[in-house]
């Protein structure tokens, strides 16, 4: 069950950051919206889907902009892509547990990254992820989809941009850094200042207890 789980949230294509636990929220929003409790379900083509190999970052804190602040989350995981076909095939195939594990592990080296923030009540997935590390801290960067504008070509639209500097402060890790929204009721440049949970780098490979 726990693998078919597992393979099924793989055919959503977009994992999603920690939602509002506020479960009456029905109110405009950008990006990806909770309404009613459930989830809107913009376009997601071109985002990889895939199954979780390992969550690289998440966090919880808040973007300040001048004497106020919002509610932010951050979640950014490492993924192996599969295709709708091949995870439906995986789901109808007659064979035991480890060997739909042995198939997925075979992909290893295929892995790609994919995130979701969360702003308030609005989510915005994330793209062009780009991390760096050095000198005891971690440099992440990526733009924010904007699924709601279609896009010449088939590129996705950018609605912003957030970047931001991880590293340890007081026995936790602490990201600080820049939020930039160009469009929308949100539109804004917020400083950014997020309690990053422990790395689960190499913990729970594939998200399977043995």
């Amino acid at each position: 069950m726990g693998l078919a789980s597992l393979l099924f949230i793989g055919l959503s294509g977009m994992s999603l950051a920690e939602p509002n636990d506020d479960p009456k929220i029905d109110e405009p929003c950008e990006g990806m919206c909770l309404r009613n409790g459930e989830m809107i379900p913009l376009q997601n083509a071109g985002f990889p889907m895939g199954v979780p190999v390992e969550v690289l970052f998440s966090g919880h804190g808040f973007a300040i902009l001048g004497n106020d602040s919002h509610i932010l989350r951050l979640k950014v995981e490492a993924i192996m892509p599969l295709e709708p076909g091949q995870i439906k095939g995986l789901l109808a195939s007659n064979k035991s547990l480890e060997e739909i594990r042995d198939d997925i592990r075979a992909k290893e080296g295929e892995k790609t990254n994919r995130g979701s923030m969360i702003l308030d009540r609005s989510i915005y997935p994330l793209i062009n992820i780009a991390v760096a590390s050095g000198n005891n801290a971690t440099a992440l960067k990526a733009d924010l989809a904007d699924l709601s504008q279609p896009s010449p070509a088939n590129d996705t639209a950018i609605l912003g941009n957030i970047s931001m500097i991880i590293s340890p402060s007081d026995g936790g890790m602490i990201g600080k850094g820049e939020l930039c929204i160009e469009q929308g009721p949100l539109a804004a440049t917020y400083s950014l200042l997020i309690d990053m949970e422990p790395p689960r780098h190499g913990q729970n490979k594939m998200m399977i207890r043995r």
